[in-house]
C-alpha cells in the first residue's frame, strides 16, 4: 500500500530553536579542524591545505543536511503499532515524556535524533531526523 505523505525540512532558524547544541558543534568542529588544517598539517607533510579545507567542509555539509531535523506528515492512515515496531527496529525506545529516543550512550545523543509523533485526527505527523524519517516511509510503502 502506498502512503501519501510529505516531507520536509526546518529551516535554520527552527533548526536553532529544537537543537542550538547541535549546531554549535558543527561550527566548533569546524573552526578546530581549520585550526589542525592551517597549522598543524602544514608541519608534518607537505600538501595542500586547500584540498583539507574542502574535505571538512564537504564532510561537515553533508553530516549537517542528513541529520537536518524534518517533519513528516502522513495523511494515510496508519496503526500506530506498526510505526513503532520500525521505531523499535531502528533502536528507538518511547520515553516518559511520550517521545522516542536512540538507545544510545547519553554523550552521544543530541535533541535533533529524537522523534516526536503527533496525532492531528486523520493525519500522523512526526518529527525527527530528515534521514531517519526517509527510512520510515521506506519501510512503510513496502
Amino acid at each position: 500500500m502506498k502512503f501519501h505523505y510529505s516531507l520536509h525540512r526546518l529551516s535554520l532558524i527552527k533548526q536553532w530553536q529544537k537543537d542550538s547544541f547541535r549546531i554549535v558543534f558543527f561550527i566548533l568542529t569546524g573552526l578546530f579542524f581549520s585550526a589542525v588544517i592551517k597549522w598543524l598539517l602544514p608541519q608534518l607533510t607537505h600538501g595542500n591545505i586547500t584540498g583539507g579545507f574542502t574535505g571538512m567542509l564537504c564532510g561537515l555539509a553533508a553530516s549537517f543536511w542528513f541529520t537536518n531535523i524534518a517533519w513528516l506528515r502522513i495523511k494515510s492512515p496508519i496503526r500506530l503499532s506498526d510505526l513503532n515496531s520500525i521505531l523499535a527496529k531502528y533502536h528507538y525506545q518511547q520515553t516518559e515524556q511520550g517521545d522516542y529516543e536512540l538507545q544510545i550512550a547519553k554523550y552521544r545523543r543530541f535533541k535533533s535524533q529524537r522523534i516526536y509523533i503527533r496525532n492531528d485526527g486523520n493525519k500522523i505527523t512526526l518529527e525527527g531526523p530528515y534521514h531517519t524519517l526517509k527510512r520510515i516511509i521506506n519501510q512503510l510503502n513496502k
